[in-house]
């Protein structure tokens, strides 16, 4: 991923992170936006035009999805045509993407996600005449997706239904399989980033464990996973470390500070 798109996918998740009631419905609004754009090399162009106005890429915008998608949504997608692409066609697949993330964040649990996404890989992989139907380009979408459904219809989730009706549409990669997997890298990104490393002096009870929780979810705009370490290194207090992001509230880094102000 060139130097330009790299920097645009981290602002386009900072913005999504910013967002607070995102649903699965939100999730499909992408997905359609990715699509629209992977197949009209004509949008594509227009949108991630450097030399054009922002304001005429909104104008764009408004008109191709200002009715089929919610103010949310229709924010995103302002918030990505702004933004710099080292290639036309990396608006698209950032845009599934966050699809993808809206999907991960929206689950009330992400681990049984996986395992199901994965199940469905496994499922596919062990029958080559499905997973060659679903690759094939001789089918249409609808007919793939038709497809998914009868072999995901009640025996998994909502979100996990979803992923794989659109990993059907999805034209990041040719095979099915690997448009899953490729979920699956996305929603363990996801998953990593939705950890919270606490050292603490000693054990916290359950009840602190819950506040903790609770005020991290709020600060961070999601449920996070609560890992704990005790640590003699930490006088007392608690460090929490979430994706990169620190919050260090121990009583030695306090003293440290307070050394530094008298210096």
């Amino acid at each position: 991923m060139a130097s330009s798109t790299r920097a645009a996918k981290i602002a386009a998740e900072q913005a999504l992170a910013s967002l607070s009631g995102l649903t699965i419905d939100t999730a499909k609004e992408l997905f359609a936006v990715a699509g629209a754009l992977q197949q009209s090399a004509q949008l594509r162009s227009l949108l991630t035009d450097p030399s054009a106005a922002v304001a005429s890429k909104e104008k764009v915008v408004a008109s191709v999805f200002g009715s089929k998608v919610s103010p949310q949504a229709l924010g995103l997608v302002n918030t990505l045509v702004k933004l710099r692409w080292s290639a036309t066609r990396d608006l698209p697949k950032v845009t599934e993407q966050l699809a993808v993330r809206v999907v991960a964040n929206a689950s009330t649990d992400l681990n049984k996600l996986q395992d199901e996404l994965f199940e469905i890989q496994q499922v596919i992989a062990s029958e080559s005449e499905l997973e060659l139907a679903l690759s094939s380009s001789r089918a249409s979408v609808d007919q793939k997706q038709a497809l998914v459904a009868a072999l995901v219809s009640g025996k998994f989730s909502q979100s996990a239904a979803l992923l794989a009706s659109e990993a059907v549409a999805s034209h990041a990669v040719k095979r099915f399989a690997a448009v899953l997997e490729q979920y699956s890298n996305w929603l363990a990104e996801v998953a990593s980033e939705s950890v919270a490393h606490i050292t603490v002096a000693k054990a916290l009870s359950s009840e602190q464990l819950n506040r903790l929780g609770a005020a991290l979810a709020v600060s961070f705009g999601r449920k996070l996973q609560l890992n704990v370490e005790v640590s003699k290194d930490v006088v007392g207090g608690v460090h929490v470390a979430v994706n990169g992001e620190v919050i260090d509230a121990t009583v030695l880094t306090k003293i440290k500070q307070a050394r530094l102000q008298l210096n």
